[in-house]
């Protein structure tokens, strides 16, 4: 405003009217831009609006100063609160009229589904069956709060509850497992809250696709072999930690199967699988433009993404249709089922105050295993959960702040803690549904808890006769979608090293995260496949790729690797060399020594002697001064040996910092220059033009002396 002020203040020694009148526009839209960056109305003075401009007095200038700077730093704590708080952004402008309808019909199908599948989820977690319900009440009321996707549907995740189970596997009890998944809730929730409110989000780029991959598939096995005791019907089994022992228990037990929760288990699994080809089919038809009922259609599809609910129905009526009243008058059912479970809300209680923290903070061992494991859950479901919920927002049109993401999730864990939750996690199936039901906003949520909520109240006596063959089936058909062996077929396909296009790297990441999880535990597959794909990351760095560079026949005069490209064109007495990595402290030996033995190599095949040396900077994006250092003293060793030096694409930094050291420094020092160039900002090309010309003088300046000579 105050730029404003003065260039229109000044209009009497502007050189034209035109140009008074630009000067006026730009003003104005510059002025009227930095006005509704405070979206407070301001009274301005009459009559000094006109078209195209906005005038204010001096006199209303000072008066207005301290009232814009006390309305600026409102703005400002208002968008920080409004970041910390999404609702205050989309409860504002919430129209109930276009949204209340779609949310709640979104929430109620979505809390539905939570019901059926977080009791699944408990079941792969070994924890009480309740705690899956209770991860799908608070968590997702406080995610509804704090989270910035509408689509997102935090409750119980698949692969969160395999982490859960990986480090609850050495606590035989289910009581103490059900209490120790809360415990690990609060410290996971806190380390995401805490890397959230510092804008941490970063640290989950370490868990690569195949990484992912690797572990969920190995998790999906484990889970498997988990869920054939129930599947089979066997009883009073008891608790395995690890894959062999629970393959050798199925052996031992084989005798015991039941027959009648084997099949109806197995009715189970292939009637989930009609809802899935039912599914397929129906969005093939949707698919086309001109489809017929497509009403009808739409229905089924939605009607067959409620599978889990579906067959949570069958069960508890075949169980209560099957169960028997014993001579003692107590009910006898024909399978096992999951029993009698609380009914009612969750009740506020500390995470450690259980029956076995004071066991449990006896031994160092267990508080490090599980901060440890609370750390790989929480970056793990965090990476889950952000992945699914960045889908959909490219889908719909909107960004996520994954940082505020990040603490939302984290307040989700914390505070469902609290309420008896284990740690949260988003839903691939879930978030997808979510999209395909129409959600507007996070209210929809609130209505998912809602249902969710009214299910542990009144439908929990039913859930008594729910077979464990029919959860078996749930769990079995959803992690035969987690094995993932797409991911491995295809990159075996390009089991070649990395210069020819290879990925050996990424199919070694997935089969060290597949086999460690299946031999050590989820966590070591984890960490082991992490450590080596940052070792390998290191590798790059420390030793990137160093090449000759040769001219290729191709319109532009493209400059290649010589290795990859054989008949491109070298020139007598030049070499063309490029470095392709950073070059600081960690590689600037290697770039030494492969400078050095380029330039042997070249001296050996040339009959000309090699007489300037062009190095392209062009992937080189940090320069220190170690690397520096090393450069300098180079070339100076080359001065000594009549070799010359032209540096070619430096940007940024690379270019300022060679500038300044190798040509500013030594040139008020009185030194000599090591590079035989004015200009810096030129390209591969302009620097052989100019080798070779340099190349072509000193020929034939060589040839005059030794005519002169002789």
């Amino acid at each position: 405003a105050g730029t404003a002020r003065f260039l229109f203040s000044s209009g009497s020694t502007s050189p034209s009217h035109a140009s008074a009148v630009r000067m006026n526009r730009v003003a104005a839209y510059a002025c009227s831009m930095v006005l509704r960056l405070i979206p407070v109305q301001r009274s301005l003075r009459k009559g000094h609006g006109s078209a195209g401009c906005l005038l204010l007095d001096t006199a209303d200038t000072k008066d207005l100063q301290p009232s814009v700077i006390r309305e600026m730093e409102q703005s400002r704590l208002y968008q920080l609160l409004q970041r910390r708080l999404p609702p205050l952004g989309w409860a504002v402008n919430y129209n109930v009229r276009m949204d209340l309808a779609n949310d709640f019909i979104a929430g109620t199908t979505l809390g539905l589904i939570c019901l059926a599948q977080t009791l699944a989820h408990a079941n792969i977690a070994t924890t009480h069956l309740t705690q899956g319900p209770y991860t799908a009440f608070m968590p997702t009321i406080i995610y509804a709060l704090f989270g910035t996707s509408p689509h997102a549907s935090v409750s119980s995740g698949a692969i969160a509850a395999i982490l859960i189970a990986d480090q609850l596997r050495g606590f035989p009890n289910i009581d103490d497992r059900t209490q120790l998944a809360s415990l690990m809730a609060l410290v996971s929730g806190c380390t995401l809250m805490l890397m959230g409110s510092c804008n941490l989000a970063f640290a989950v780029r370490f868990l690569s696709q195949p990484t992912l991959s690797g572990f969920t598939s190995g998790g999906a096995v484990l889970i498997m072999s988990g869920q054939i005791k129930n599947l089979l019907g066997l009883t009073d089994f008891p608790h395995t930690d690890s894959l062999a022992a629970t393959v050798q228990e199925i052996y031992r037990r084989i005798e015991q199967v039941d027959s009648v929760a084997l099949l109806f288990g197995v009715a189970m699994i292939a009637l989930l699988e009609i809802f899935n080809q039912l599914k397929t089919y129906c969005k093939n038809k949707l698919k086309t433009y001109a489809v017929d009922n497509a009403i009808l259609y739409c229905s089924l599809k939605r009607f067959s993404e409620m599978k889990e609910i579906c067959v949570v129905i069958f069960g508890v009526l075949f169980g209560y249709i099957t169960t028997q009243i014993s001579p003692s008058g107590e009910e006898v059912t024909i399978v096992p089922t999951v029993g009698r479970l609380p009914s009612g809300l969750p009740a506020f209680s500390p995470p450690w105050d259980i029956s076995a923290f004071a066991e449990f903070i006896a031994y160092p061992d267990h508080i490090k295993h599980l901060i440890v494991g609370g750390v790989s859950v929480a970056l793990t479901s965090f990476l889950t959960t952000y992945a699914t919920a960045k889908k959909v927002a490219l889908q719909q049109g909107y960004q996520l702040d994954a940082s505020q993401e990040m603490f939302a999730l984290g307040a989700a864990g914390t505070v469902g803690s609290f309420f008896g939750a284990f740690s949260p996690s988003g839903s691939l199936s879930r978030t997808g549904l979510s999209a395909d039901c129409g959600v507007k906003t996070q209210l929809a949520g609130l209505f998912a808890a809602g249902v969710v909520a009214m299910g542990m109240t009144y439908l929990t006596p039913a859930l008594r006769y729910l077979p464990k063959s029919a959860i078996a089936a749930i769990i079995l058909r959803s992690s035969y979608n987690l094995l993932d062996l797409d991911t491995p077929r295809s990159l075996a396909k390009f089991w070649r090293p990395k210069p020819q296009g290879g990925l050996k790297r990424d199919l070694v990441t997935w089969y060290t995260a597949f086999l460690c999880t299946l031999a050590f535990g989820v966590v070591w597959g984890i960490g082991l496949a992490v450590i080596f794909s940052v070792g390998m990351i290191l590798y790059d760095a420390t030793v990137p790729q160093a090449v000759v560079l040769g001219q290729v026949q191709t319109p532009g005069r493209e400059w290649r690797d010589v290795d990859a490209w054989p008949d491109a064109r070298t020139y007598h007495g030049i070499l063309v060399f490029e470095f392709q990595g950073p070059l600081f402290f960690a590689s600037a030996e290697f770039f030494q020594e492969e400078l050095e033995r380029c330039r042997m190599k070249a001296e050996a095949s040339d009959d000309h002697s090699l007489s300037i040396v062009v190095i392209s900077l062009e992937s080189v994006h940090y320069l220190d001064s170690t690397a520096v250092r090393i450069l300098e003293d180079v070339l100076t060793e080359w001065q000594k040996i009549g070799i010359s030096c032209i540096i070619s694409g430096a940007q940024n930094q690379v270019r300022l910092l060679i500038e300044e050291k190798l040509v500013r420094v030594r040139k008020e020092a009185g030194l000599p220059p090591l590079l035989d160039q004015t200009a810096f900002m030129i390209t591969v090309n302009d620097a052989v033009d100019q080798a070779r010309q340099r190349f072509a003088a000193r020929q034939s300046h060589a040839c005059g002396w030794a005519r002169m000579h002789s």
